[in-house]
């Protein structure tokens, strides 16, 4: 095996590893087959599809993306030139009667991520959170008329944190005007899972483990904020996750079996779930 190839199965191995987001594996193990059979028939000039990524917020867009480009440089699926491989880009919403700059200060990125190279060429991640509510206006048209325009160069991710039906039904009917395009849902793990990836991720390292007793007040707790309009995904299950073991660290610990009256401040019915509950996510509460 080559070391090509054996890099690209490390970033392919890199998206399976990934929480949840099943469809963005689906994707990547189409693009293995893709990658395979255009080699093995010698298929030239076919081009992806463009991507529309729905998203909970604070679900790992940049680790997804991330993962997701490298594996596509790694397998060679398309060219990459340029000092990044991808970028994120959140265009500002702008009044339908002011300047459209937008289109100025993403051309501007573009240029200056070429590096010494004549054009960029990679993904662009563009999050298109702010345009949720004027999907109908002209200028949220005009940037998918740049990307189409870019199109030999820049692969789209479009992004955006909803669920809405009817507004994903808006921007996919926006997109499918300029370009190809796929639509996927990256999933998000539910409160057992959640509690299952704070055990792995921050205690077994640690040598700690949860007791049966414990795991439910954690999963009732995770439970009682996942759909909250505060909860931020992965940067809040790290806040509580980082807390939980600072409160255990300064505590008389006798041992590594944690029970629920070790976390007993963290049931759901607590005042640090309260907080967490009606924080901002602009205003986090314990680690950030």
């Amino acid at each position: 095996m080559t070391s090509r190839q054996q890099n690209a199965d490390k970033c392919f191995n890199a998206i399976m590893e990934l929480q949840v987001v099943g469809e963005l594996k689906d994707i990547a193990k189409k693009l293995l087959k893709f990658q395979q059979n255009t080699e093995r028939y010698s298929v030239t000039d076919i081009s992806l599809p463009n991507y529309l990524w729905l998203l909970k917020r604070g679900g790992g867009l940049s680790t997804c993306v991330n993962a997701f480009a490298e594996y596509l440089y790694a397998a060679k699926i398309i060219e990459f030139s340029g000092t990044v491989k991808y970028f994120e880009f959140i265009p500002a919403y702008t009044n339908p009667d002011t300047y459209f700059s937008e289109l100025t200060r993403l051309n501007n990125i573009v240029s200056e991520i070429a590096g010494h190279y004549r054009h960029f060429k990679g993904i662009a991640c563009i999050i298109l959170d702010e345009w949720i509510n004027h999907t109908d206006e002209a200028n949220f048209l005009n940037i998918f008329d740049y990307i189409a325009n870019h199109n030999d160069k820049l692969l789209a991710v479009f992004c955006v944190h909803t669920n809405d039906k009817t507004t994903i039904e808006r921007i996919q009917s926006a997109i499918i005007r300029y370009m190809r395009f796929e639509t996927i849902s990256l999933g998000f793990p539910n409160a057992v899972e959640l509690a299952e990836f704070i055990e792995t991720k921050y205690f077994k390292t640690s040598d700690f483990h949860f007791a049966e007793d414990a795991k439910r007040l954690l999963i009732e707790s995770i439970g009682s904020i996942i759909e909250g309009k505060n909860f931020n995904g992965f940067v809040t299950i790290k806040q509580i996750a980082n807390d939980i073991l600072y409160s255990l660290l300064t505590s008389d610990l006798s041992a590594s079996k944690i029970t629920s009256k070790m976390i007993s401040n963290f049931e759901k019915d607590s005042d640090y779930i309260s907080r967490i509950k009606s924080a901002g996510k602009n205003n986090p509460i314990g680690f950030k």
